[in-house]
This record gives C-alpha cells, structure tokens and sequence, in this order.
C-alpha cells in the first residue's frame, strides 16, 4: 500500500521522531510509506540527520506557487499559524490522484489538511491524538490569557477537537490519558493505542553519575525548575540534552545558571545525534522528565530501552509500559520534595538503579518493537481499506 505519515513541519519533537520511525518501520515490512510534510520551511532547520538518512519525503508546498506558501505565526500561540488554516485549502489540489492510498496524520493542525485531502481525493485517514487542542489550551494558556480569551480559546479549542476526530477513521493514541474526552466527544468512534518503540541497546553499559534531561528545550518546557532541584542537591550533576529552538532563551537560561552558581552542576549539552543521545541514555544514572508530556512522553521510553531508570510525571501514556518502584517511579508534576527524595536514593542506591534500568530495558526488548508498531498500523489501515472496498461493493 501507498501509505503517507503527514506531518506539519519537520521541526525538533518526540512526535516528529515517531513519524519519522514510523516510514522506516512501515517499509521494513514491506508497505510503500512516504513521510509527508504540509511544509518545508521549518521553525529549526537541518533536524534529525541521521534518521532521515535514506527516507523518502515528500514536501508538499513545494508544489505550491510561491505566492501560496506565505504563513505567519497567530498571535498569542507558540506553533499554531496561517499555513495551518490556508494549507487545507490549496494542498488537496496538489495531491496527485492515488498518490497515496491511507495518510497516518500526527498533529491536531495537520488534521486539517488531511480532512480536505479525504474530502476531495477520497483518501481515509487515522490521527495520532497525542495531547487534544483543548487540553493544551488549557494547560499552556490559560496562565498566560485573560479569563474571557482563555474560556473562548478553550471552547474554540473543543469544537475543533469535535470535529477532527468526527472526521477520523480511527483515533490513534499513545495511551488512555485522552479516551475519556475521546468517548465523550464520540462514543462510537473506534479508539486504539499504539505505543511507541525504540531501538534497545544489545547490552547495558556502566552508569555514571549524572541525571539526564531530554527534550526540545523551548518556552512552555520550564527548564529553570532544574534550579529548585539543584538547591535542594547541591552535589547533583545535571545534563540538559536536546535543541534549543530559542537562542535567545538559551542565552537567559545559561545567565540564571551563572548567577545563582550552579555552572559545576548543570551543563548544557545542547543537540546531538541519534548515537550520542543513546549513549547519554545508556552512561545516565536516572533520566529525569520534569515537565508532563501527557500524550505519551518519550523519554521515559528511551531510557528503558537504553536501560537506565527514570522519575517522570505520573499519567503519561507511557506509564502503562512500566510498574511503578519496578521499573522507575512516577510523581505529580513539579512535586519537589518526592522528587529529591528519588534522586537522592537512586544516587545513592547504585544497585536499585541498576535494578531498575534493566527491569524496564527487559520489559522494551520483550514487547515493544517498531516491527510490532507497524505491524498494527497496517492492521488498522487494512481493516479500513476491507470496509472501503465492501462499501463500494455495497
């Protein structure tokens, strides 16, 4: 089959990642994937090098005229912009007739365009619901608007949600943090959760003692709550991987740092490949995710595989992969006093960490594979296809 992961940008993001993994395990299994993306201009140029070796992508506004391709960023939103209303518009004309026979769409934004294309070139689709526009208003804006912006922004952001997953074939999700909204939304719509993978290492390897910090570090992902951790451990010694998509924010960051003198503690790697991120994974003592990636949250996932522990927020989609004190620990979000006391222990506990990390690293090698993943992709997609087909007929 002709199939096409769309996604908006190739930017910085556990969700970019996923598609990307997604095509290579798709056509490891022997189906024609693509990934698709809206746009090419991307807010960080030049992401994942090394996974997007030797994968087809397809750009689609590189088949618009230039005058089409203008987009500007919506006031008051971090990612939201022009092209994602205007795009659904004009790409469908693009899309060449059977180009593509199901689209895996990831972004609530991108569903847009995807419902146009299924409008006018009849091509079905199923959207990963990582985290519902209404629940991201409500966690990152509402703080930052007034309260009668925050309760239009909000039911806005409901309606929308409504309507995409009306649209959809399947709702996919990375767990059941979402269902119930899903549910209430739709009763009837069919709901099915497909976690993740990684690619495991073979062998665990000797730990240091450092904590490790993953992720695109931007606005909204509060990197100085590391500050309130290292007060507490003076002794700690931190690593802040990942792309920085605001220079500037870099730049205040490291300034925070300096002036309350927590340079020795913390140090800010910034971004690396796929091989050296494995390996801060596999050398970290415990992997810390400090900020609520309700949808899934990749990191806790990419630690076991590399078998190193991880204290994340409790709720994720990727809680369900593991057992609590089992496998790595669960705390509410930005809950201090637990969180120091974890760290403390497993600092200290070189045999509970290690204990650990190779519970969750056995746990990923046994039941997560990007095979499985793909596996249950195609099953989907061809269950859709089966009831397409027999409609015709009909």
């Amino acid at each position: 089959m002709k199939i096409g992961v769309l996604i908006d940008r190739l930017n910085i993001g556990g969700v970019e990642k996923i598609a990307i993994e997604q095509v290579h395990a798709l056509r490891a299994i022997g189906e024609e994937a693509y990934l698709v993306v809206l746009r090419r201009k991307a807010v960080v140029n030049d992401v994942f090098p090394d996974l997007l070796k030797d994968l087809p992508i397809i750009y689609l506004d590189d088949r618009l005229p230039k005058f089409l391709k203008f987009s500007f960023q919506l006031p008051l939103f971090h990612f939201f912009s022009s092209f994602h209303l205007s795009y659904p518009v004009f790409i469908p004309f693009v899309v060449k007739k059977k180009e593509f026979e199901y689209f895996i769409v990831h972004g609530t934004y991108t569903s847009l365009s995807a419902i146009s294309i299924k409008v006018m070139k009849k091509i079905k689709f199923s959207s990963f619901i990582w985290d519902p526009a209404s629940y991201i208003i409500d966690r990152v804006y509402r703080n930052s608007t007034s309260g009668i912006v925050a309760k239009i922004l909000k039911s806005t952001a409901t309606l929308l949600d409504k309507f995409l997953i009306n649209q959809m074939d399947v709702v996919l999700v990375g767990g059941d943090a979402h269902n119930a909204f899903i549910h209430q939304v739709n009763p009837t719509k069919k709901i099915e959760i497909i976690y993740p993978s990684v690619h495991p290492i073979k062998k665990i390897l000797p730990k240091n003692e450092y904590v490790l910090l993953v992720t695109a570090w931007k606005r909204g992902k509060h990197p100085e709550y590391v500050l309130d951790i290292v007060e507490q451990i003076p002794s700690i010694k931190i690593k802040m991987v990942g792309k920085w998509i605001d220079p500037q924010y870099k730049l205040e960051f490291e300034s925070k740092i300096k002036k309350k003198g927590f340079s020795s503690q913390i140090e800010i790697v910034g971004e690396v490949s796929e091989t050296e991120l494995a390996d801060y994974y596999s050398r970290a003592r415990v992997v810390l995710q400090t900020n609520d990636d309700r949808g899934f949250g990749l990191p806790a996932l990419e630690a076991a595989g590399n078998g190193t522990t991880f204290i994340i927020p409790q709720g994720q989609g990727v809680c369900e992969l593991f057992k609590e004190g089992q496998d790595g620990y669960y705390t509410k979000e930005k809950d201090t006093k637990s969180i120091v006391l974890l760290l403390n222990t497993l600092l200290s506990d070189k045999e509970l960490a290690s204990r650990l990390g190779r519970s969750g690293w056995k746990k990923v090698n046994e039941n997560y594979s990007w095979e499985r993943h793909a596996q249950l992709l195609q099953k989907i997609i061809k269950e859709v296809m089966a009831v397409k087909i027999a409609g015709k007929k009909i």
